[in-house]
């Protein structure tokens, strides 16, 4: 239904007449002609109207409009209200003003907000602006706190003083004094003030910030003292601590402490002095009388180098500069060794420089050189005198004597000549190689304390054996050898106590319950390779080259130019046991067999039991090896060559063939092999073949009547 027919119906239940023209044309009746509920109404003829039919609508006014606004405005209030939330924004400091981003309403303190995120601006005089956020939550009542920072302040420390002073602040430079120092936080600081002549101070200042300026007034107390000086005579320059003040008299600023004090006036001596000044407190220093400059001498002599004593007084050796007080004579003497005291007397000016020069005469002795050979160089004091064979007066004092030759070795000694006494000198050079032999020792002990025989052999020999020497075997090749490097050689074989050094676990062991063990016995199975190595050992003992190269535990080759340990080489050990007046030994107690002493440790009759063959008519008095150095030594005073154990030598084994008459020079033996040569008898060996001292044998492994000695190149 219409809004116009609404009307029209609440227009008929209320008797009101229809206000369309056309209704009311129709229903003109009066209520009093209206029929009766039993009377039938008739209808009658639809008549239309004349012209269109016309709407008719009720217009709104204006204040409809205001009303309908009120009514959404209070609604809506009423539903702010009733979901808002109380909210309390409290700032310091409580001036400051907040801008909120978003809707509110400001009711007295506090604001009602609704729940959700604001953006707060929040800004004071003298403070740092900040920007906050805050969510308001389901709360009624919230509170929000915020504190504002005080912007920096300003400060300028104003002292009593002119001078430029520094402005520390918290530990840090800041700013020069009574000057204005900016942006310094708020707050408590510790204030320190420096400067260069006035006491520092510390004291806490506040600071009030919020961009004001504070001006903080101080008083630095001085840190000097006024000091009085003055000199006779007057106009000294006056020094603290090295800087020029001023001149005599003055009262001088001086800082407080230990200062060096120096007054210096020309013709003068400087006065110099340390003060110790206390601020505050004035010093007048009790006047200062300048002595006058002493004079100098330059004091010479000829010869130079001589003693100076002034009144008695020593000041050192000529040529000297020597200050002495003015206004006196002084008595100058010159001392030296070999020469007559000269003596001068000098008067001395105040700042004038004088020269002494004075003339030693000398206290001469004779001293006659004779020298062979006679063109020798004489040297006195390293100065060339001539030919040697000559007579010097030289002065009653030390002096050194050399003589000089190419070829030979110098001759130095000192003299003391005597003016009553005359020397002579009878001088034989030496050949440089006889002057080197003289240092080298001809017996040396050795760590383990083998003692080693030096050998200088130069000789040429034949080792081996003649074809038709009984017991002869076919190693025994004749060959000539020649030797000329120096050796030592070890005077007995290597003992027990003394390879234990090297192996404490070693034990020689015994011979079917003979002891090969003894301490002073020979050290005995052991194999090559453990001689050489004991040699390098020994070596590294005493510092010296290493003969054997080794790698991995191994023997693998020699340095022939080192001069450590090693064992002997069989040249060497070939002319030790059988070389004697040119002449080669077949065995080392003479030409028959058995010895006719006993001379030897070889397989006696006491050693049937243990060697394959013996000599049963000989008696040693040993069944296996001997103590060395049991039985007599050699010639050249070595022992057991001939007998006791038989030996390792260095040399590779071979058989030597050599169809030239030039002989092996200083022969080390192969350079490779598969086994080392041995050689001598032993207390197992009886044989006329094994008795022989040409008798060679080989090996690589250890035996029970083997063992070594020790031997080493000199140079």
């Amino acid at each position: 239904m219409s809004k116009q027919d609404n009307s029209r119906q609440q227009d008929a239940q209320q008797g009101l007449e229809p206000t369309d023209p056309r209704l009311s044309a129709t229903s003109s009746a009066k209520a009093g002609d209206l029929p009766g509920h039993d009377e039938v109404i008739q209808p009658s003829d639809f008549t239309p109207l004349d012209g269109p039919l016309k709407p008719h609508r009720r217009g709104l006014r204006p204040m409809h409009y205001a009303l309908a606004a009120s009514f959404v405005l209070l609604v809506a209030v009423a539903a702010f209200l009733f979901t808002a939330r109380s909210v309390f924004i409290q700032v310091q400091p409580e001036q400051a003003e907040v801008v909120i981003d978003g809707f509110y309403l400001p009711v007295g303190e506090g604001y009602l907000m609704l729940g959700g995120d604001y953006d707060l601006n929040l800004s004071a005089p003298g403070y740092r602006s900040a920007e906050e956020n805050i969510a308001v939550g389901e709360e009624q009542n919230q509170t929000f706190r915020f504190s504002l920072d005080k912007l920096p302040g300003h400060l300028t420390v104003a002292a009593n003083v002119a001078e430029p002073g520094q402005v520390w602040i918290d530990g840090e430079p800041r700013g020069p004094l009574n000057e204005a120092i900016r942006d310094i936080p708020a707050g408590e600081h510790e204030l320190q003030i420096v400067t260069e002549r006035y006491k520092p101070l510390t004291q806490i200042v506040d600071v009030t910030g919020l961009d004001q300026h504070q001006t903080l007034d101080i008083a630095l107390e001085p840190a000097w003292a006024e000091v009085r000086f003055d000199t006779t005579p007057a106009g000294a320059e006056l020094s603290i601590d090295g800087q020029v003040i001023g001149e005599t008299p003055l009262t001088a600023e001086i800082l407080e402490g230990e200062r060096s004090v120096a007054l210096m006036l020309p013709g003068h001596k400087t006065w110099e002095n340390v003060l110790e000044v206390e601020a505050g407190e004035s010093v007048d220093v009790p006047p200062v009388q300048l002595e006058k400059a002493d004079g100098l001498l330059m004091v010479q002599s000829n010869p130079a180098q001589a003693s100076i004593t002034v009144d008695g007084n020593y000041y050192g050796l000529t040529p000297m500069q020597v200050a002495l007080p003015p206004g006196k004579r002084y008595e100058i003497t010159l001392f030296k060794e070999g020469f007559q005291p000269a003596r001068e007397k000098v008067a001395v000016e105040s700042g004038r420089e004088q020269q002494v020069a004075m003339k030693l005469t000398p206290n001469l002795g004779q001293v006659t050189v004779r020298t062979n050979p006679a063109d020798a160089l004489l040297y006195v004091d390293g100065r060339l005198m001539g030919r040697a064979n000559q007579t010097l007066s030289l002065p009653a004092r030390q002096v050194a004597i050399a003589v000089k030759k190419d070829g030979y070795a110098d001759y130095q000694t000192t003299v003391l000549p005597r003016p009553s006494f005359d020397q002579s000198l009878d001088i034989d050079l030496k050949t440089e190689e006889e002057a080197k032999w003289e240092h080298i020792k001809p017996v040396i002990t050795t760590e383990a304390g083998q003692t080693m025989k030096l050998f200088r052999p130069e000789v040429t020999f034949t080792m081996g054996s003649s074809r038709r020497e009984q017991g002869r075997r076919a190693n025994e090749a004749m060959h000539k050898v020649a030797l000329s490097r120096p050796f030592y050689l070890a005077a007995h074989e290597v003992t027990n106590r003394q390879f234990r050094k090297f192996d404490p676990q070693h034990s020689s062991g015994h011979a079917k319950g003979e002891s090969l063990n003894g301490e002073n016995q020979p050290a005995v199975r052991v194999s090559w390779q453990q001689a050489a190595l004991y040699a390098n050992w020994l070596s590294e003992q005493e510092g010296l080259p290493l003969f054997y190269r080794v790698e991995d535990g191994v023997v693998t080759g020699f340095n022939p130019q080192a001069t450590g340990y090693r064992l002997p080489t069989e040249a060497e050990w070939a002319w030790a046991a059988r070389h004697e007046n040119g002449n080669m030994l077949k065995y080392s107690w003479g030409p028959q067999l058995p010895p006719n002493k006993k001379t030897a440790n070889i397989a006696d009759r006491n050693a049937a039991s243990l060697a394959g063959y013996v000599q049963p008519a000989y008696d040693d008095g040993y069944a296996a090896s001997a103590p060395v150095g049991s039985f007599p030594a050699n010639s050249k005073g070595i022992h057991d060559l001939d007998g006791n154990v038989a030996e390792w030598v260095n040399d590779f084994y071979e058989i030597a063939v050599s169809l030239s008459e030039k002989p092996d020079q200083d022969p080390l033996g192969p350079l490779e092999g598969s086994y080392h040569v041995i050689r001598g008898s032993s207390w197992a060996h009886g044989s006329v073949t094994e008795l022989r001292l040409s008798f060679r044998d080989y090996g690589e492994e250890a035996r029970n009547d083997l063992g070594f000695r020790l031997a080493r190149f000199v140079q």
